[in-house]
């Protein structure tokens, strides 16, 4: 015999979320998107349309009653701000994924920049749904 389990949460909704423009960022730690409670934030790119003067741009995020996590989605190779394009959350640590469910708090999207850049243009995209 067979235990049902059924559940009755779905999403219907998709949200597509951009930060605003970071151009020549100082050393610091940039809040970019707001992302609310129940949040299953699917997906984040960062777009590089002018070099950064050194690799040291990690994303990440903070909120959800968890310590922050500077490289949560992408570490300093992945985001690479030294080689233009669109780059992509990757599993490439223990604490590095494409997502994360914001089920305890909401949170932010962030971008820890290690060292001051005299170039760059950067823009952080994310997907997320929302399921309650």
């Amino acid at each position: 015999m067979a235990t049902d389990k059924y559940t009755n949460k779905f999403a219907d909704n998709y949200r597509v979320a951009m930060s605003k423009t970071v151009l020549t960022p100082t050393a610091d730690t940039y809040n970019l998107i707001r992302i609310p409670r129940y949040a299953l934030l699917m997906d984040v790119w960062l777009l590089v349309s002018a070099v950064g003067s050194s690799k040291t741009v990690s994303l990440g995020w903070s909120g959800n009653g968890e310590s922050a996590q500077a490289a949560g989605f992408m570490s300093y190779d992945i985001a690479d701000v030294a080689t233009l394009g669109l780059k992509r959350a990757m599993r490439d640590t223990l604490i590095a994924f494409e997502g994360k469910y914001f089920g305890t708090a909401g949170g932010t999207v962030t971008m820890t920049v290690g060292t001051t850049q005299t170039t760059g243009n950067f823009i952080v995209f994310c997907v997320y749904s929302i399921i309650k």
